[in-house]
């Protein structure tokens, strides 16, 4: 690879961490928050929804801003508005002016995210996409990490400012990589992302399932980032810092599953991975209904469930490139994003009104049935588009 290409790819990659590092920030501080803004518990599921609805209004006009921008204007825009919003939420006084900045914040995840995506699916490899979102990992790794440390001393407003002054920092180098990205001149931005509606993108073969599969697989994977730490502690008896180490456990088995997958993709189809990671779901679904002695054994059954969540993601992306037209393909990316932000603005929000109201015992029994869905959709996925691309075994 081009030492240009090589530099630029490390810029993505560290703009991918600028995507994840806030995600888990306000979860991880909401008890000190919420008692210093004189707010209710409920308020943070309020913040969370307008955050995701704005994700998804970006992901959909990706398309259109992307006609009129070039991807490493959209990146760095966004990144350094995602960190100037972090830092300005370090001096709220009261929830409504934190809420207030759900809009950048929503706003610039959702635009990262299809720009990145389609950048990478169009110029780069299989490996690459996989690496990729492995560094998403690392960002929301890091992010309440950092939180963590500042809690220490009752300071969760120092904690979005060192983030948000990191976010700015990642945006100054975009903007100083900026003649290391590929030129996408006016005509050229005008064909690969022309105006497509959606009557034609259902039409496509392929397109509605690959959509199905983005929905149920972000639900499964924010089933076990939202819900897992509750149901060891509910039912399973655990303390809350065990309880807490089995979300960590999941996130860390994802990164692990990416970077694994990206080694792999050079030996191993696309779609191969990503039956492969399928089948890791529901494995790991119908191991959590087994009753078993030792805590240890779910430590390893939910390492299972990450590390199968890890490849699908990635490999769906990339399929994209391969299988949908060009003028067609940031449209599809910006609805498979836009209606997966559902899976967890919606779906998992549904599942756990149900936890509420019966209970949270049935936590396994939606992780096998969404795994076994999953799979269906997936296999009729691969029939229509079999003919599209054989030479990625689609």
């Amino acid at each position: 690879m081009k030492i240009k290409a090589l530099l630029l790819l490390v810029i993505i990659y560290i703009s991918f961490i600028a995507l994840g590092l806030p995600d888990a920030l306000l979860g991880s501080a909401w008890n000190l928050i919420r008692m210093d803004l004189n707010t209710s518990l409920q308020t943070l599921g309020v913040m969370t929804v307008t955050v995701y609805i704005f994700s998804i209004l970006s992901t959909f006009n990706a398309p259109r801003i992307l006609r009129w921008f070039q991807t490493k204007w959209i990146t760095f825009i966004s990144i350094l508005a995602t960190g100037i919003a972090l830092v300005l939420i370090s001096r709220v006084t009261s929830f409504y002016h934190m809420l207030f900045f759900a809009l950048p914040l929503g706003a610039g995840a959702g635009a990262i995210d299809v720009s990145l995506n389609h950048y990478l699916a169009s110029h780069y490899k299989a490996k690459h996409m996989n690496y990729l979102h492995s560094f998403y990992g690392v960002g929301v790794t890091l992010g309440p990490t950092i939180m963590a440390y500042t809690l220490r001393e009752e300071q969760w407003r120092l904690g979005y400012v060192i983030v948000g002054s990191i976010l700015v920092v990642i945006a100054l180098f975009v903007l100083f990589s900026f003649k290391l990205w590929k030129k996408e001149d006016h005509e050229e931005r005008q064909e690969n992302h022309r105006k497509v509606t959606i009557k034609d993108i259902l039409k496509t073969k392929g397109a509605l399932e690959s959509i199905f599969i983005f929905l149920i697989y972000v639900h499964i994977e924010s089933l076990s980032g939202v819900w897992v730490a509750s149901y060891f502690f509910i039912e399973k008896g655990v303390n809350y810092a065990t309880a807490a180490l089995f979300t960590t456990t999941f996130y860390l088995a994802l990164t692990v599953g990416r970077l694994l997958s990206g080694f792999l993709s050079n030996r191993l189809k696309p779609n191969v991975l990503v039956r492969i990671g399928e089948a890791l779901l529901l494995i790991s679904g119908v191991l959590m209904l087994i009753k078993f002695n030792t805590v240890w054994v779910y430590f390893f059954i939910v390492f299972i469930f990450g590390l199968g969540a890890g490849p699908i993601f990635p490999n769906m992306m990339f399929m994209n490139s391969h299988v949908f037209e060009k003028h067609k393909l940031s449209k599809i990316i910006s609805l498979q994003m836009g209606i997966g932000y559902m899976g967890f603005g919606l779906l998992t929000p549904l599942v756990g009104l149900f936890f509420g109201k019966v209970s949270i015992f049935y936590y396994p029994f939606f992780i096998t049935l969404m795994s076994f869905i999953l799979i269906l959709i997936t296999m009729s996925y691969r029939k229509h588009t079999q003919h599209l691309n054989d030479s990625i075994g689609i």
